[in-house]
């Protein structure tokens, strides 16, 4: 991870905020700076990395096992105080609104600026459904749906400069952060989550909106094994890992820490994966509300080595 610093210079703040609706924008328009140019090539760009700096983790109303893994269920750690058994659950995100607001700076002497941060505050509202287990076979779930409120907004940062390439100077992504997403007060806490491959990846991230360079993006191989770590606030958090693909809860290590090991798919790209931790009567009882933390960070696998983005 490399952080990047602004360039000196004045900056000023514009926003733009896209309609709500469970519909979201795929193409963010950025006020005009300085000229039309330059807000058309950022909006035109920013579409154009959607597969880097929108992962769609936050959406996904994707079942998911609420079984814990082996350690917790040898101690016992998921029938602590639970009012409910938890079988399944899953979010449907019922209405979004998406607010990108942008920084520009570092002026040349045509007036153009050469930087601009682009920052999304995504707003989403609807329900967590909670499915418990059959009181007749506890293998199998109920009929009976618990359904809580779910309100969470992502925030996210992606840095553009205006290089020269040919005989022109275009607008490129160069360095974005992950996504840092979060119930209003929420009480459990992300603190760190530790990445380390069988391809020599070994770094521990405490930051999720902490900058990285394009040319920086972790970089794991093909079917590459990945090991995480994830630390949080409590002991009893129901920790998971989101990918596009699949979702699986982490294995409580009864200290505060949380794991979980995967392959990497045999082809090459940019991916994202997600952390979402929950308090325990997120799913384990069904009168406490939906409290949660995310990260969601950036990999690629394979990918070439690239200064900017398109």
């Amino acid at each position: 991870m490399q952080a990047r610093s602004l360039a000196a210079g004045a900056a000023f703040v514009l926003l733009v905020a896209f309609g709500s609706g469970c519909s979201k924008s795929s193409s963010p328009t950025a006020p005009n700076p300085t000229s039309a140019g330059d807000a058309a090539q950022v909006q035109s760009t920013l579409t154009a990395a959607t597969a880097l700096i929108d992962d769609g983790l936050a959406q996904d109303s994707s079942s998911v096992s609420a079984a814990p893994a082996s350690a917790s269920r040898a101690a016992g750690v998921s029938s602590i105080e639970a009012a409910i058994r938890p079988f399944t659950w899953w979010q449907v995100v019922t209405a979004e609104t998406r607010t990108w607001s942008f920084a520009w700076s570092d002026t040349d002497a045509s007036g153009h600026p050469n930087t601009c941060i682009a920052t999304l505050n995504d707003h989403m509202t609807g329900r967590l459904v909670v499915v418990p287990v059959s009181p007749a076979d506890t293998t199998q779930p109920s009929a009976t749906r618990i359904f809580k409120p779910l309100d969470k907004t992502l925030t996210r940062k992606v840095m553009l400069e205006r290089l020269p390439i040919g005989v022109q100077r275009l607008w490129k992504v160069v360095g974005l952060t992950g996504a840092f997403v979060q119930t209003p007060g929420a009480t459990t806490h992300i603190m760190s989550l530790r990445i380390q491959s069988a391809s020599g990846v070994d770094t521990t991230i405490t930051d999720p909106l902490g900058w990285y360079s394009v040319h920086h993006i972790i970089h794991f191989g093909t079917s590459d094994s990945v090991a995480i770590t994830v630390t949080t606030s409590r002991n009893d958090d129901p920790v998971f890992i989101h990918r596009w693909d699949w979702r699986h809860r982490l294995r409580n290590n009864l200290d505060g820490t949380y794991s979980f090991k995967w392959v990497t798919s045999p082809w090459g790209g940019f991916r994202h994966f997600g952390i979402q931790a929950m308090t325990h009567g997120s799913i384990y009882d069904d009168t406490l509300p939906f409290d949660m933390q995310a990260w969601h960070l950036p990999f690629r696998v394979t990918q070439p080595s690239v200064n900017y983005y398109p």
